[in-house]
């Protein structure tokens, strides 16, 4: 396939391929996370087991870097992004087929679209990056957190209406013949790589990003821009439940009015940086992505009543949203386009190791120092890295803008 052309580099060109790649990526991601757990619990699975699950199926998205420089060296992001399609389909329409039952195959099978998941992640990134002028990352970070959302809500709650209606397998088989559906439109599309590198590695291309003028700053910014969204929104649906609402209202206020708020913040986020620029919009949405949790720590300090919490919960969502929106506009940014699947995947690593760490503190920290203290903290977590950000203002040639 050729790149793309200057015709396919239009606007209305790139976001709907963004679009269509973000929504299969996050598909497979909203199954796996949201929905697999429902079906162990109904299974009547102990939690412990499916909190292992979870913990374990989580690695392949925090090692994928391991494998992003075979992605990088050989074939085309098209034909890994199919080739994982093909793998994620399979395997969920395997699933499809086993007994209302969970074995060593179901599990198995889960670990194989986690894994294919993980891989057209690293594809679909470094596409992405390669594909997308410095002027439209505002934009097209808006689509991507958009149609990522989207996707999960149907690979979550969207399979789950379907398995209460007519059935678990209608359900798996539904999955698969969406993803499938991905693929006949991957097969589409041109290729974007550029120039292939005659060799690539994990150690090499890290050096190469680690050389980079003012590497130790952004590195740091990756490491600790989202610790105090991490840590706010592991402890969210606890606290919900300790406050005593029902799981209809919990998924309905946190999933569906949260994720609408979530893609509101991301459209505002988008056009944000594509106004003001990459470093802009890393401070002043960090500041407010920052400020959104302050809602959780007022209301658990006031013991706050149900419309205050429901305005918390869409203040924090909406300040995701944008912070998101500012944060992969970065990550692209300081990707190398003849390293991006690399370079990405590290740089996903990095923020991802941060998340893991919080989420093992978390429940430790909300349980001995209580919810007041634990979203206090959240709060003042967010603030160390918005002295940081500063610091890069000057650096033109390392934001991509």
């Amino acid at each position: 396939m050729k790149p793309l052309s200057e015709r396919q580099r239009t606007p209305l060109a790139i976001g709907a391929i963004a679009a269509v790649l973000y929504f299969s990526e996050g598909l497979p991601y909203g199954i796996v996370t949201d929905l697999v757990p429902i079906y162990l619990r109904i299974q009547h699975v102990e939690l412990k087991i499916i909190g292992d699950l979870a913990g374990s199926v989580s690695l392949a998205w925090t090692l994928k870097f391991l494998w992003s420089p075979l992605i990088d060296t050989f074939g085309t992001y098209r034909r890994w992004i199919a080739g994982a399609l093909i793998v994620i389909g399979g395997a969920l329409g395997a699933m499809a087929s086993l007994p209302a039952s969970v074995t060593a195959i179901f599990y198995a099978l889960i670990a194989v679209v986690a894994l294919g998941s993980a891989t057209q992640d690293i594809a679909v990134d470094a596409f992405t990056i390669r594909a997308t002028p410095g002027s439209m990352l505002g934009p097209v970070n808006s689509i991507r957190v958009t149609a990522y959302r989207v996707a999960m809500m149907v690979g979550g709650g969207g399979m789950a209406i379907i398995a209460g209606r007519v059935g678990w397998r209608t359900a798996w088989g539904t999955a698969a013949a969406i993803a499938l559906g991905m693929l006949i439109f991957a097969s589409t599309l041109p290729d974007d790589r550029g120039e292939r590198k005659a060799q690539s590695s994990f150690a090499a291309d890290l050096g190469h990003w680690l050389r980079r003028p003012r590497a130790g700053i952004l590195l740091t910014i990756v490491f600790l821009y989202r610790i105090g969204e991490f840590a706010v929104v592991t402890m969210v649906r606890p606290y919900w439940v300790d406050r005593g609402y029902s799981p209809a209202e919990i998924g309905t206020i946190t999933s569906v009015v949260g994720a609408t708020a979530i893609i509101l913040g991301a459209i505002v986020g988008g056009w944000f940086v594509a106004k003001f620029g990459v470093y802009a919009g890393l401070l002043w949405l960090g500041i407010a992505q920052t400020l959104s949790n302050l809602g959780y720590a007022i209301v658990a300090t006031m013991q706050a009543g149900r419309w205050a919490i429901y305005a918390a919960a869409i203040v924090e969502n909406i300040g995701y949203g944008v912070g998101n929106a500012a944060f992969l506009a970065f990550l692209m940014s300081i990707c190398d386009r003849e390293r991006a699947a690399t370079e990405y995947a590290l740089l996903s690593a990095a923020f991802g190791l941060t998340g893991a760490v919080v989420r093992a503190a978390s429940g430790h920290v909300a349980q001995y120092a209580g919810y007041p203290f634990y979203f206090w903290l959240t709060v003042f977590l967010g603030i160390p890295v918005l002295f940081l950000i500063p610091r890069i203002r000057n650096e033109a040639s390392i934001l991509r803008t």
